[in-house]
């Protein structure tokens, strides 16, 4: 039919186009540049989180009620990182680790991000420690767990899921 040939063309365009816009914007970052921005303990805390999400991941994908669904998807570059929820209302969460601040982005429908998300430095400045909404505050210290959970199940918990089993 011709309508769907010309959806697919219309589909390639919109991929190729989103593709440039995003190669734009890595070349305008500069990995050199941004690693100069990270403070103390942020390798550590990043490499931490970046094992933890994938662990979730990978255990989401092998969980029983997922069994025949397309798996979740991750990819991740310097202090980035993506998991992308593939299907009909596919759904992608952006990280991006900017010196201390975390930023979260999820596309396509994200409410705004209500607590800001930092790392503060332990006293020796080799370890870091997230920070959900004030750093002032004790309560908000997460761990790369508790942190995992708040970021991913959003986004897993519209993944579609084997109900007969």
């Amino acid at each position: 039919m011709k309508w769907i040939d010309e959806m697919f063309v219309n589909m390639e365009k919109e991929r190729a186009t989103e593709s440039a816009h995003r190669s734009a914007r890595a070349t305008k970052v500069g990995r050199a540049e941004h690693s100069k921005k990270q403070i103390p303990g942020a390798t550590d805390a990043w490499s931490a989180l970046l094992a933890t999400i994938t662990d979730n991941v990978n255990d989401f994908n092998k969980h029983k009620k997922r069994a025949g669904q397309t798996a979740v998807r991750m990819s991740h570059g310097a202090f980035e990182c993506e998991v992308y929820l593939p299907g009909m209302h596919g759904k992608k969460l952006d990280l991006k680790l900017d010196g201390g601040d975390l930023q979260v982005t999820v596309h396509p429908d994200f409410p705004e991000q209500q607590l800001t998300i930092t790392i503060e430095p332990d006293k020796e400045g080799l370890h870091g420690f997230w920070i959900l909404g004030e750093p002032s505050k004790e309560s908000g210290k997460l761990s790369v767990e508790q942190l995992s959970e708040y970021l991913l199940k959003p986004i897993l918990a519209s993944a579609d899921i084997n109900a007969d089993v």
